[in-house]
């Protein structure tokens, strides 16, 4: 991970809930080999493809390529972080999941509330160059939420980010006043997105987040 200084990355996870930085170049050029390689089913329409590999629940997906799980393990431990391990202790669960992204996909607004974790992070991968009017933008904001958790309408967007190589986003999983949502792709360019979520076992609300928020939850 390209370090912007230990308190820059703080300072921004804790005053917006996210930010943006890079990996080495040589590391994403592997990492785009290799998802190159990999085969993509089709999810929800409108919605980008996701690997082979990946499950329903990521927590228990035992078939994670040992390169992907390797690399996510490794930035979860890095410098930018020890904050975090420090207060809550190391990891005990790191999810990877891999996305594909498609001419006329998107994401609403959202909250990865479906398999809760403490930090998320997303690296994108691409052989071609990204300007905001392809499309494809990772927007993060923040608004109120209702009585459900969920966030209303009014949205303050702190950042669009496009998905050029090697771009790597961090962004803090539990305050549902965060937000995410990825504009439209208005280009024949592949996008690939490596997800990674750093949580810890013993978290309960896993067990009962779809009683709450419904069995259609993703």
């Amino acid at each position: 991970m390209h370090s912007r200084g230990i308190s820059v990355v703080l300072n921004d996870l804790f005053r917006t809930g996210h930010c943006v930085g890079s990996i080495p170049k040589d590391q994403a050029d592997a990492l785009l080999r290799l998802v190159k390689q990999d085969t993509f089913l089709p999810d929800k329409p409108g919605s980008p493809d996701i690997a082979e590999w990946e499950s329903d629940d990521p927590s228990k997906n035992l078939n994670v390529p040992p390169e992907y799980l390797s690399f996510m393990e490794n930035l979860g431990s890095s410098p930018d972080l020890e904050h975090f391990r420090a207060h809550m202790g190391d990891w005990s669960r790191v999810n990877v999941m891999l996305q594909r992204g498609r001419r006329g996909d998107s994401m609403g607004w959202h909250h990865d509330a479906y398999d809760p974790m403490h930090l998320i992070c997303m690296v994108y991968l691409s052989d071609e160059l990204w300007t905001p009017e392809d499309g494809g933008l990772l927007q993060l904001g923040e608004g109120d939420i209702d009585d459900m958790g969920f966030i209303t309408k009014d949205i303050h967007v702190h950042s669009s980010v496009s998905p050029n190589h090697g771009t790597l986003v961090w962004c803090i999983n539990t305050n549902p006043r965060w937000v995410h949502q990825v504009t439209a792709i208005n280009t024949d360019k592949p996008r690939y997105t490596l997800i990674g979520q750093f949580g810890y076992r013993e978290n309960v609300m896993r067990s009962t987040v779809r009683k709450r928020y419904g069995e259609a939850l993703r």
